[in-house]
């Protein structure tokens, strides 16, 4: 793939890899928080 400076998808690239980014956050962050609201129900 060449690379050029007018690449018309390369804010969608760069977007899609924020919400990429952002939803690894968002599961990584439920794995460490959920166990610990349910914690006490149990």
């Amino acid at each position: 793939m060449a690379h050029t400076d007018e690449n018309p998808m390369e804010p969608f690239n760069i977007g899609l890899c924020i919400i990429e980014a952002g939803l690894v956050g968002i599961v990584v962050y439920a794995m460490l928080v959920l166990p610990a609201l349910f914690k006490p129900m149990i």
